[in-house]
């Protein structure tokens, strides 16, 4: 099998566990799933993986769209649980899985350097624990309503400022 299939056959057997979860049911495991991901870390870490590009991708738009960063990450993390709902809480129940850790305090700390609360060349313990306990409080953050039309308006500006 070459790259491209094994890309593909990975890419298949992680939207069925993703839309297995997303119905409700537990963090499904099969020969199958081992051929592909070798063990149930594996699949956790690809799961995460996803999860983490995804709220990557949507912080970078966020901050790059609007004016205050807290709420802008707060949103964008609201977003990716709202859009992965099965996923975020398989994550959650295997939250002490040792393949995690590490993966998910390099969010953490994604998420606190994009707010504020770390600098880059912060150690990553601190910075993971800063973006923890803000992503912890980020259901609780009140997200500005946007008027009709921000999107378009604001993507203009920066096609403009960026061709000028």
């Amino acid at each position: 099998m070459n790259a491209w299939e094994i890309h593909h056959r990975r890419t298949a057997a992680l939207g069925d566990v993703i839309t297995v979860v997303d119905a409700g049911a537990d963090l499904p495991w099969s020969d199958d799933l081992a051929e592909v991901f070798g063990d149930r870390a594996g699949l956790l870490v690809e799961l995460h993986g996803l999860f983490a590009r995804r709220v990557t991708g949507r912080i970078e738009l966020a901050l790059d769209l609007h004016d205050l960063p807290g709420a802008s990450v707060a949103e964008a993390w609201q977003a990716v649980v709202a859009e992965l709902p099965g996923v975020h809480r398989t994550l959650q129940a295997y939250a002490d899985e040792p393949a995690l850790a590490r993966p998910v305090a390099n969010l953490h700390r994604t998420v606190a350097v994009a707010v504020g609360l770390a600098a880059l060349d912060a150690p990553l313990a601190i910075a993971a624990d800063a973006g923890r306990a803000f992503v912890a409080n980020a259901a609780h953050i009140d997200i500005p309503a946007r008027r009709d039309g921000w999107l378009r308006e604001r993507l203009s500006y920066r096609l403009m400022k960026a061709t000028a």
